[in-house]
């Protein structure tokens, strides 16, 4: 049976239901109550800005040193059993974080977790790439977006009420002294907790979709016979054409992980404002990049990019000079909701000028990039919020937004030398 979607996307409607049902549990789980509690979590457990920076660091060290290493293996295993181990391995490191909160067992897991999450990202793009035809890429890419940001949406919403929420279901079974505060490490740990479990049942939901039926390429054996045979990878045009996602990551590193921080701090709101802006947030990330498809034909993948690069410099800007809390979650859902157009139109824009055998790779070059991005800006983030300040951290990310707009533009301008030729 096929599912017609409203932009003619014809899809297989069991997997397809399996990988959106994995999807939402995963962006509700790891993502939008996470996004909440992870930071206030280690704030209760006692660690000062620096050291939940260097928390917040810690993942993308272990994406970045994996990134290589995981894309060949995903060329050579398959990207669905990637995804199905990585998504597992991302849930058991949530519950060593939570039930041994001792910093080294927090670092080493966060480590981990950045492996495993880095691993599944690598993978991502080539099963959602196999699951649909090259045509219709873009939709797909769109339609995931639109169950992930509404699934952190949700997340988020339930994420800020669910540290109180539970101190108050667990009190008769609980002792009084851990269930006391709605701000302790029981009551986050609690929300995290919870977290993992829903980050569990996605692993059980992904299982139906099955390894995509398609030639299994091997981007450094064409023929295992033959080493003659065995096409070289392009190292130097991969490199090239995944630049932007260097400033594309410092942006999010500086801002993603430390949101929930920026409006508690700046405005002094409760844990169920912060998030219910967040959650207000990540619905417009949902459906902004909508807007892709129409883009993507007026302007190209590139020239669209572009424009909504800016638009997003724009809202981070007004986050930066925003005089109150209204106005700021307005720059808030303008510079989030614009700037995530990035990955629907990146990834087909990479994967529209390779062979199917480079995705893979690419795939791995572009988690690294990015991983040097989000590492360097969340190494700095504890400096530079307590020597300049959240404002004017605002400022940096308006300006590398733009930036990053720029670097899509002019690097993918000229086609013949972005596109490798094959055959």
């Amino acid at each position: 049976m096929l599912l017609r979607l409203k932009s003619g996307l014809m899809l297989d409607n069991r997997r397809v239901l399996y990988f959106m049902l994995y999807n939402a549990l995963l962006h509700v789980g790891m993502f939008g109550i996470a996004d909440v509690a992870l930071n206030f979590y280690f704030v209760s457990l006692g660690y000062d800005v620096a050291t939940i920076a260097l928390l917040q660091s810690v993942p993308r060290l272990g994406g970045f040193l994996t990134s290589i290493p995981m894309g060949l293996v995903t060329a050579k295993v398959g990207s669905y059993r990637v995804m199905l181990y990585s998504t597992l391995g991302c849930a058991l490191s949530f519950l060593a974080m939570i039930f041994f909160p001792q910093l080294w067992v927090i670092i080493t897991a966060r480590f981990l977790l950045g492996f495993f999450y880095g691993a599944q990202q690598i993978a991502l793009a080539p099963l959602m790439g196999a699951l649909v035809e090259s045509t219709r890429h873009t939709h797909f890419f769109a339609y995931h977006n639109v169950v992930s940001m509404l699934s952190m949406s949700f997340g988020s919403f339930i994420g800020g009420g669910m540290p109180a929420l539970l101190v108050t279901a667990l009190a008769p079974i609980i002792p009084a002294a851990a269930v006391s505060d709605a701000q302790s490490p029981f009551a986050y740990g609690a929300a995290l907790l919870l977290s993992a479990i829903i980050m569990l049942f996605s692993v059980l939901s992904f299982i139906p979709v099955g390894e995509p039926d398609v030639p299994r390429h091997n981007a450094l054996s064409a023929d295992a016979d033959d080493k003659s045979k065995r096409p070289p990878i392009p190292w130097r045009l991969l490199v090239i054409m995944t630049l932007p996602m260097i400033p594309f990551g410092f942006t999010g590193g500086l801002t993603f992980p430390f949101f929930n921080l920026f409006f508690r701090s700046q405005f002094g709101i409760d844990d169920q404002v912060v998030g219910t802006i967040l959650s207000i947030g990540w619905m417009g990330m949902a459906f902004v990049p909508m807007i892709n498809s129409s883009l993507e034909k007026r302007l190209g993948h590139a020239r669209a990019l572009g424009v909504t690069m800016t638009i997003a410099s724009i809202g981070f800007m007004g986050l930066s000079f925003a005089p109150t809390l209204a106005w700021s979650v307005v720059g808030f859902v303008i510079g989030t909701s614009f700037r995530n157009t990035m990955q629907p139109l990146f990834q087909p824009l990479l994967m529209t000028r390779l062979p199917s055998s480079l995705h893979s790779v690419v795939s791995s070059v572009s988690n690294i990039m990015w991983n040097i991005g989000w590492l360097t800006a969340t190494t700095l983030s504890g400096v530079l919020q307590t020597t300049i300040g959240f404002r004017a951290i605002m400022d940096v990310v308006a300006i590398g937004t733009l930036f990053t707009g720029f670097c899509i533009v002019f690097i993918f301008q000229q086609k013949r030398k972005m596109q490798l030729q094959v055959g």
